[in-house]
């Protein structure tokens, strides 16, 4: 019997590894989106709607978030983060990079689009207390309509294809903002900043560690960076990082992070991706500590205050090869230098 619990142990952090391997894939291709083209419009959309789960009543509340690079004329770039809502005993949410290609009427006004890609989705279920990973495919068709303003909105069909969860089919209805003022109608109008080099920085931040299991107490995190620019478009970070500690786990570490960023606005506001390896110097579940490495995967915005101090804001996912995945949720100040 002790063999046999070994072989299963074994099999689980092979196969949790095989997922946090594929989820690195789309994290990398997320930080690669717009890399090789010039810095073309950039837009962010907020959406809400509905979701059915495998064709079968009811639907349920969903809501995402996206960001489009657009590459030339027809092509575009998109990273989107969609959280499909709680179905019978699932809460899935999930991170996809797409590829999408569109074509343009009404006097650029309106914009027909196609976008597919893959999803690396995170599970919470078992009664809230198993989070499973997987990798599925994010297949989305949508309307957008541009003003002459920088808001647009959007109606978007997403269908998610997972192989060892639910397909779902979801309606989404968007409002989305261009990060420069646009020069004319349509996708493509306006442009990036100048894509100032970040230089060295150092922040502090703050905030809540919540784990990916239902009922799971919030915990106190906090976070000290240290980022570096290496180019105008990429960062790179070292950070510890104090995740708290709840009654299902407590982590704390070093993290080291690769960063696709843009600025806007002046270059007073940017946004970024980044990803890399988590290792947990410190780290406690009731089943035994875990694996020591995980990948942290961040979504942030800074706004600079003045020429030395600005502020910052991050979401970070902390994947897991085990079933302790968490979302980190911090704000704080930094200094460059």
């Amino acid at each position: 019997m002790p063999k046999a619990r070994g072989i299963g142990l074994s099999k689980s952090v092979i196969g949790g590894a095989r997922t946090l391997l594929q989820a690195i894939v789309v994290a990398t291709g997320a930080l690669a989106a717009g890399v090789a083209a010039p810095a073309r419009a950039q837009e962010i959309t907020l959406y809400s709607g509905a979701l059915d789960p495998d064709n079968a009543s009811p639907w349920v509340r969903a809501w995402g978030f996206g960001y489009r690079q657009a590459l030339g004329e027809h092509d575009a770039l998109g990273f989107e983060w969609l959280n499909e809502g709680s179905v019978r005993d699932n809460h899935r949410d999930g991170l996809a990079f797409q590829y999408w290609r569109r074509a343009r009427f009404a006097g650029r006004h309106l914009s027909l689009a196609a976008g597919i890609g893959p999803y690396a989705f995170f599970n919470t279920t078992a009664g809230g207390q198993r989070d499973d990973h997987g990798i599925g495919a994010l297949l989305s068709v949508a309307a957008t309509w541009y003003t002459d303003s920088r808001l647009f909105y959007q109606l978007r069909l997403n269908q998610v294809v997972a192989a060892k969860s639910f397909d779902s089919t979801s309606v989404m209805f968007g409002i989305g903002y261009r990060l420069d003022a646009p020069s004319a109608h349509g996708p493509l109008a306006g442009g990036g900043g100048r894509g100032a080099r970040t230089g060295d920085e150092l922040a502090a931040m703050v905030g809540q560690t919540t784990v990916n299991n239902r009922g799971t107490p919030d915990a106190l995190a906090w976070a000290l960076e240290y980022r570096h620019g290496l180019s105008r478009y990429f960062d790179a970070t070292l950070s510890w990082l104090d995740e708290g500690s709840t009654p299902l786990s407590e982590r704390r570490g070093v993290a080291a992070q690769l960063w696709l960023r843009r600025s806007f606005a002046g270059d007073r506001l940017s946004v970024g991706i980044g990803a890399g390896p988590y290792y947990a110097i410190e780290r406690r579940t009731p089943e035994g500590d875990g694996s020591p490495v995980s990948l942290l995967f961040t979504m942030t915005a800074a706004y600079d205050l003045n020429r030395h101090w600005f502020a910052r804001i991050a979401w970070n996912r902390v994947m897991t090869t085990y079933d302790k995945d968490s979302d980190v949720i911090l704000g704080g100040f930094g200094y460059r230098f």
